[in-house]
């Protein structure tokens, strides 16, 4: 029991370093429909508060956000998700999402995210997505303006397997 104590805080030091990786910040306040019978934030909230965040981070790298957006301009889809839950959070609290892209690769890009509420780490979260090809649905090369505006933010953090 004793090693295993030993692992997890290894591991939760290791994601606390990747820290000062992250460049874009999104907060918000738990809204009572996103607790459960506990008051605490149900699991599946989480994945709607990642889904706002990746967007304000496009939104922020300067992707035009609108209806269409995720449809034919940046047709992308989440094909993997992992999420590691490490404290819960309450009805009316405070919290923070972190978000980076930690890798491009032809047509993938890697998502992470880190939610703190009152500097405890909430969960640590990695999310896949892919570009499609709008008419065949099938992965397509992410477009190089699209590259552009990630490799200018994300700078030499960001790593690039092509």
């Amino acid at each position: 029991m004793e090693k295993k104590n030993s692992e997890n805080n290894l591991a939760l030091e290791n994601i606390l370093n990747l820290k000062p990786l992250f460049k874009h910040s999104t907060k918000g306040k738990v809204k009572f429909h996103e607790v459960d019978s506990y008051g605490i934030v149900h699991n599946l909230q989480y994945g709607y508060w990642l889904e706002w965040a990746r967007t304000e981070y496009l939104g922020n790298l300067g992707i035009k956000l609108n209806p269409m957006t995720y449809v034919s301009e940046l047709p992308v889809m989440v094909v993997h998700s992992e999420i590691n839950y490490f404290n819960p959070i309450r009805f009316y609290e405070e919290y923070e999402i972190l978000s980076r892209i930690s890798f491009i690769k032809n047509s993938s890009l890697g998502f992470e995210n880190l939610i703190f509420s009152n500097n405890k780490l909430l969960i640590f979260a990695k999310i896949i997505l892919v570009y499609l090809n709008i008419h065949s649905q099938q992965p397509e090369r992410i477009p190089d303006n699209v590259r552009k505006l990630i490799i200018n933010f994300e700078g030499r953090d960001l790593n690039l397997i092509d």
